[in-house]
């Protein structure tokens, strides 16, 4: 199996739509406020709405180019299984009305107040399970 990792420039329909099957799936870093299939809300905000799955602790890298020192970040994950609707704008004869997508978001608690907080948003073909008993800590 192939998974095909790409960040924000990949976050496109296209790809969602031709490259997943058995042998290949895709994860990529959204960067695009997606509409949902039977939804009123956009992905961001369905997203930030469903529960907290569990919460974790990353070790962040240093980055001499913004000055940031390296530490420990504290985020809460939340995770959504979502139909992402085509974009008005592709032929409907060439890519399906929607795709299946899971939708996973990691946001940190309590950043430093210098720091820029984590807030990442992944989109992928795989399946996102909770595969124990996710008790939330905050």
């Amino acid at each position: 199996m192939t998974t095909h990792i790409g960040d924000r420039e990949s976050d496109v329909f296209e790809e969602f739509a031709t490259v997943p099957n058995q042998q290949n799936h895709v994860l990529v870093r959204s960067c695009q406020n997606r509409r949902l299939l039977d939804k009123s809300v956009l992905l961001y905000e369905y997203l930030s709405q469903q529960p907290i799955e569990g919460t974790y602790i990353i070790n962040v890298p240093a980055d001499a180019r913004t000055n940031c020192a390296a530490r420990e970040a504290l985020v809460m994950v939340r995770r959504a299984r979502v139909q992402i609707q085509r974009p008005e704008k592709l032929n409907a004869f060439d890519y399906p009305s929607s795709v299946t997508l899971y939708a996973v978001e990691a946001v940190e608690v309590n950043p430093p107040t210098d720091t820029q907080p984590i807030h990442w948003r992944l989109l992928t073909t795989h399946t996102v399970v909770c595969r124990r008993t996710c008790t939330p800590s905050h």
